[in-house]
């Protein structure tokens, strides 16, 4: 989202139309610029459901601090009645990462699905980098598929790439999401 985080005309054009659908939860999966306490509280404003939020790549680089002081926290496990959710930062260390699944995941959720809700794109191995916190994630999915087989049902990833989701052929280098 931090394409509109800035521009308030568009950032309500996005609310209203959110708002237009009465969700019970909103899901912000990263670069939204939490990391700006203005942004964090003008979305929470204007956003008329319960709204969580998974940190991205964008807003960790900036100020990973500021982030956990507005948001208050990086990775969090939601469960309601019949459904449960694990939001996760995908930007930490493979290490990590696996230390909080299995802490997530150990005591099996039979009331409903679980969800989990990341910015990177986890089934995806086609761009790594060597270190956490950078553009793309630093782990392979072979790496954390032990830990989620059988226990995740759905996941959501807020980073799409635009090598592989574009419209606009004439151009390698950027595409239109």
């Amino acid at each position: 989202m931090y394409p509109i985080t800035k521009d308030q005309i568009k950032l309500n054009k996005f609310a209203e139309k959110v708002n237009s659908h009465n969700p019970d939860y909103v899901f912000l999966l990263g670069d939204s610029d939490l990391q700006d306490r203005s942004i964090y509280d003008y979305l929470n404003t204007i956003i008329e459901s319960k709204i969580f939020f998974s940190p991205g790549n964008n807003e960790l680089r900036i100020s990973k601090d500021n982030y956990i002081k507005n948001v208050g926290y990086l990775n969090k496990v939601i469960i309601e009645k019949d459904i449960k959710f694990i939001l996760m930062d995908s930007s930490d260390s493979k290490e990590n990462i696996i230390t909080f699944l299995e802490d997530s995941l150990k005591n099996d959720f039979q009331n409903g699905p679980t969800v989990l809700l990341t910015h990177h794109r986890v089934w995806d191995d086609t761009i790594i980098d060597a270190k956490p916190y950078m553009h793309d994630k630093s782990y392979y999915f072979e790496d954390i598929y032990p830990t989620i087989k059988d226990k995740i049902d759905y996941i959501f990833a807020g980073n799409s790439k635009r090598q592989y989701f574009r419209d606009l052929v004439e151009s390698i280098a950027y595409g239109k999401q």
